[in-house]
Formats: C-alpha cells, structure tokens, sequence
C-alpha cells in the first residue's frame, strides 16, 4: 500500500509543469521592443523566479500533505493553490503590460484558475 502511495506522489510531481505562468511570460518578451531595456521591464523579470520557486514548492508539498493527511486537507490545499496560481497569472500579465505588451482581463484570469483547478481535480493531478 505505501508503494502504491509513493508511486502515485511521483507521478502527481511529474505531471506538473516546470515553468510557472509568469516565467512563460517572461520568456515570450521580444528583445526588440522599445519597452524591453526599461528599468521597469527588466525589474519585474524577477518576478519569474519566485513563481518557478512556489510552483515547484507546490508540486512536491501539495501531494505529500494529501498524501499525509489521507486526503483531509483536499479543499484548503485547492484554495491555496488556486490563489498562487491567480497570482502568478497576474504577475504574468502585470510583466506584459510593463513590457510593452496587453494586460490579460481579471476575468479571464479568474477563468483560467477555475478551469486549471477544476481539470487538476478531475485527472487528480492537484497543484
């Protein structure tokens, strides 16, 4: 049973992404833009690693709690998930706008963390 359970926590944290929201937005920045070499652009690339730093946190402490807790902790651990996850999509579209590019709506980002979290409870793959 506990290799089943040891088994299931490896998978969880490899199906997972890397790269947080805000790091994909940051990469995607075309050099070439006018808006690239301000202060404000290139202070808030900083932005990413802290992002990478929380999602990587959350893919191993989020299933290793569940695990841990039998499962008790399921709704807290959704809740805070998906608050990270909000905030990571705001910081990636505040990187955008600062970078020259569009700001992505609140409501479409309110849509995204839905949708995330609701698709990573249906395959089981909480964040």
């Amino acid at each position: 049973m506990i290799h089943i359970k040891i088994f299931m926590a490896v998978v969880l944290i490899a199906l997972t992404g890397c790269a947080s929201h805000t790091r994909n937005m940051a990469d995607s920045i075309n050099p070439n833009t006018p808006q690239f070499n301000e202060p404000a652009c290139q202070r808030s690339f900083a932005l990413a690693s802290i992002h990478d730093e929380i999602k990587w946190t959350r893919s191993v402490a989020t299933p290793s709690l569940l695990l841990l807790t039998g499962g008790g902790y399921l709704l807290p651990l959704l809740g805070l998930n998906m608050g990270l996850d909000a905030v990571d999509h705001f910081d990636a579209s505040y990187v955008s706008k600062t970078c020259g590019g569009f700001a992505t709506p609140t409501q479409n980002i309110l849509e995204k963390v839905v949708m995330g979290a609701g698709f990573s409870l249906f395959t089981g793959n909480v964040k």
